[in-house]
């Protein structure tokens, strides 16, 4: 006898009381804190949750510092644990961005932690000791559903944890949440019909960002400060983006990525996902590629691509680090607030004798975009409307406005054998474009706006080409909208046609945009990760100012 097919109101309503159940009555923010604000990044450290204590862990430190005190001695694991544990779901409360709940049993880990610790030692503590670590939805942990925001995929609760999941606790951390993410997986709006929509907490008028949404508006808000995603066109980046965090997309296999739930046709190869951290520090995102590319991720996925995190060449004294400059892709002409800071990135490094900017142009973008979305849809929409059809859920806005471009019929294999030649073709193009002109890093923007406001995000030509060629890139944030200084202007400053003047005319200036960040894209060879970090961390050290604290004795031995 057929089973009565599940009904997505009924499991939306089921799943959100349930995960409500889970924040402690001590812990729940009075509603005067943020019925009217727009800007909620405060409310944390004054709601009258979080100890002075706790305000100082969550609010002063990055994952490196963070680290450092756990081994020190200054904080104690289970200290850190509630710490994070009580912010995010204080995080939770203001914007939406939690999916699955599990405090209780980071916290029981954390004094398993400090216990075993009390009772030896002398013994050598692993490189993620007692570190809370956030995952987006779609990473399996065991005894937690990994719905993806799926209705027909809730009270499934996995079997084993994903790969990273299960390395990331081998290594010592503390998993503790798991974050919201799109229908689909595949827009620019973290919004489903079982958890919701997360909101921006710099501007809760601005999408967060997708598909890495709820680990980008946590991060925001520190109720985490290293979160793991996903990134197949820009996932990780584009909430770096709204968010105002840091967001990298490593080379495809650099990080283990069995375990993860895609949604697309299993068996599809093409454009490959990427599992990365977002963070609130560069050197957390490098510091994080550095510990599981040394930790052997090897010896748990045979999918990864095994490469030595070795120390790069000595450079001589006479040596200048030459950055490619991108103005725009050739499709879509940059927002005001975008050029400006891109110019203030490039007007900070241009005044350095040790470095170089070459200003180069993207080749056949539009052409690249367009097999992007068809290496997307091999096999049509079918096998995404099957999945929501199982519990009659409709799309989410977002994703209605995609419908077009990602509701695509199906390749023949004639046609994607055609992709496979051109995507060739493009990989010896763009690695011609870095020997060239002698590259060492190419800096643009990554995308052509800020955060936009909810469901507008369409398009992702700036970081999607960079996941069509598989090669590493990061999110840097440079500044942040500004009224007096990033007034909108006409549209006809929009260069490359009508859907181009579409876009551009989204952005309407400093009032509607307050407080959106404005960042930087960052890209490298592809697999050379390493090198994409050494340089990244030196940019965002010059370009933001920063006096870049020493990682300690402890990361220097252990590299």
């Amino acid at each position: 006898m057929a089973s009565t097919p599940k009904d997505y109101k009924t499991i939306f309503a089921k799943k959100v009381a349930e995960r409500s159940s889970k924040i402690l009555k001590e812990w729940l923010v009075a509603p005067k804190f943020f019925t009217d604000a727009t800007n909620l990044l405060d409310i944390p450290s004054r709601c009258g949750v979080l100890s002075e204590v706790e305000i100082e862990i969550t609010s002063k430190h990055d994952a490196t510092d963070i680290l450092g005190k756990l081994r020190a001695r200054e904080f104690s694991a289970e200290q850190v644990a509630v710490a994070f544990c009580k912010r995010a779901a204080v995080a939770q409360q203001l914007v939406n961005c939690l999916t699955e709940i599990f405090f209780d049993e980071a916290i029981e880990r954390a004094r398993h932690l400090d216990a075993k610790r009390q009772e030896n030692p002398t013994e050598p503590l692993p490189p993620l000791w007692g570190l809370p670590i956030s995952l987006k939805d779609s990473f399996a942990y065991k005894g937690q559903d990994t719905s993806t925001g799926l209705a027909c995929y809730v009270d499934e609760p996995a079997q084993e944890h994903s790969i990273l999941a299960a390395m990331l606790l081998d290594l010592g951390a503390v998993l503790y949440c798991k974050t919201n993410l799109p229908q689909s997986i595949m827009t620019g709006d973290s919004d489903n019909n079982v958890f919701g929509r997360t909101l921006n907490p710099r501007n809760t008028g601005l999408t967060a960002g997708g598909s890495t949404g709820g680990e980008g508006a946590l991060l925001a808000l520190r109720g985490s400060i290293l979160g793991v995603g996903t990134d197949i066109g820009g996932s990780n980046r584009v909430p770096a983006v709204c968010n105002g965090v840091y967001g990298c997309r490593p080379s495809v296999g650099i990080i283990p990525h069995g375990g993860v739930r895609d949604l697309t046709v299993p068996g599809t190869v093409g454009v490959m996902s990427s599992a990365g951290p977002l963070a609130t520090s560069m050197r957390d995102i490098s510091l994080f590629l550095q510990i599981i590319v040394q930790a052997g991720p090897w010896k748990y996925d045979t999918n990864v691509t095994s490469l030595p995190w070795c120390c790069n060449p000595t450079p001589k004294k006479e040596q200048i680090l030459r950055i490619g400059l991108v103005q725009n892709d050739g499709l879509y002409t940059p927002t005001p607030p975008v050029r400006r800071g891109l110019k203030k990135a490039a007007d900070i490094l241009r005044n350095r004798t040790d470095i170089k900017l070459v200003p180069i142009s993207l080749p056949d973008v539009g052409q690249i975009y367009q097999d992007l979305l068809t290496y997307y849809t091999l096999s049509g929409s079918d096998h995404y409307l099957e999945q929501f059809g199982r519990t009659g859920e409709p799309l989410v806005p977002s994703l209605q406005a995609l419908e077009p471009l990602l509701m695509q019929s199906g390749t023949t294999l004639q046609g994607f054998f055609d992709l496979n030649v051109r995507r060739a073709a493009a990989a010896k193009t763009y690695l011609s474009l870095f020997r060239d002109n002698e590259l060492d890093v190419i800096m643009m923007p990554p995308a052509p706006h800020t955060a936009v406001p909810l469901d507008k995000w369409s398009t992702i030509t700036y970081t999607g080409l960079w996941n069509y060629l598989d090669y590493p890139a990061v999110v840097i944030p440079v500044d942040r909208v500004r009224a007096g200084e990033d007034a909108s202007d006409d549209v006809s400053n929009a260069k490359f046609g009508a859907e181009d003047a579409r876009v551009y005319n989204l952005y309407t200036g400093p009032e509607d945009y307050r407080d959106a960040p404005i960042c930087v894209q960052l890209v490298g060879y592809r697999q050379q990760d390493r090198m994409l970090m050494n340089n990244a961390v030196m940019l965002d050290g010059i370009i933001n100012n920063e006096t870049l604290s020493s990682v300690g004795k402890f990361w220097l031995n252990w590299s």
